[in-house]
């Protein structure tokens, strides 16, 4: 099922969210319904990469799919994921205090069901851990409480969940990733597909070639795509950022 260009934003409203300070709330339109958006630059391509090329499309085994999206954010990759399965089972992290209050206001607004939202971080234990929000897409944990923008929140063990069918995975926790796919590594011949977002952290050991082969090693084949481009790699003041390498990680067993 492909969304009708007719209820997704027009030339014009793109323009009108282009022009919409950084980092503050306001609001547009998608499916005819109203949709509260953090950030404009984000969102805009969020909404490209969701919306328009589909890159959560996925075909489920079963009429009611149970779906985990760790890092929903304000919500679009739920929104699409229940347009494209209404009777989807949904449980969505989301630990940043302000984004969480759109994510529900979000959900409310386009009368979806059978969505649990949850107020914390995946990790690898249950614990309390400090999380630097930003007011947009690039809230991470964190290992110190050192600045102004930093908080507790609650950590849930994502382990927990993967002892059932999961049809669709998606972890986006900016750089968490690997601390969480090392924990469930051998509940994970129960997920059907695993989008993950993996971020290499500069002056940090680059963690991708152990994602790699936790995903080969439990059945899955992976496909590969950069998320956050560097044109020159080899200058360094060009890679010199917090994130030096980020790539999207599709992941699905050789069956499907």
């Amino acid at each position: 099922m492909k969304p009708k260009t007719s209820k997704l934003p027009g030339i014009l409203e793109k323009k009108r969210i282009e022009y919409q300070p950084r980092k503050k709330v306001f609001s547009s339109y998608l499916l005819n319904k109203k949709i509260l958006i953090s950030d404009s630059y984000w969102y805009l391509l969020t909404l490209d990469e969701i919306w328009g090329n589909q890159i959560y499309k996925f075909h489920a085994n079963r009429e009611v799919p149970f779906i985990i999206d760790c890092g929903a954010n304000i919500g679009l990759s739920v929104i699409y994921w229940k347009f494209l399965y209404p009777k989807a089972n949904i449980i969505a992290f989301e630990p940043d205090p302000k984004i969480l209050e759109l994510l529900r206001k979000n959900i409310d607004a386009f009368g979806l069901d059978n969505i649990e939202i949850r107020p914390c971080a995946v990790w690898s234990s249950n614990t309390i851990l400090c999380f630097k929000s930003d007011n947009s897409v690039g809230g991470k944990l964190v290992d110190h409480m050192n600045g102004s923008k930093l908080i507790n929140v609650n950590t849930f063990r994502l382990r927990d969940l993967l002892n059932q069918q999961v049809d669709m995975l998606k972890i986006d926790i900016e750089g968490a990733e690997y601390e969480v796919l090392m924990d469930c590594y051998e509940n994970l011949v129960n997920v059907d597909y695993i989008f993950i977002e993996y971020h290499g952290i500069t002056n940090e050991p680059q963690k991708l070639h152990n994602i790699l082969e936790m995903l080969q090693n439990k059945g899955f084949r992976y496909h590969i795509k950069e998320a956050n481009p560097i044109n020159h790699p080899f200058i360094r003041s060009e890679r010199n950022k917090f994130y030096d390498l980020q790539l999207n990680i599709f992941a699905f067993k050789d069956h499907l």
